[in-house]
């Protein structure tokens, strides 16, 4: 490999690992919403369920 070659796989490289960060950052930013989406699936489970005053279900 000539000093060009080993150049342009240094540039290469650094381009690659780029990619690969922006997607571990969006692969973070993903996890996140769906770690969010669950927490709130689970804390809108916990809530009674709505009722009238004869206690008979809403809907």
């Amino acid at each position: 490999m000539n000093e060009q070659q080993v150049n342009q796989l240094l540039t290469a490289m650094a381009a690659q690992t780029a990619a690969m960060n922006r997607l571990a950052e969006s692969n973070e930013a993903l996890t996140a919403v769906i770690y969010q989406s669950m927490v709130v699936e689970e804390s809108e489970a916990e809530l009674p369920q709505h009722t009238y005053l004869s206690s008979k279900p809403r809907g």
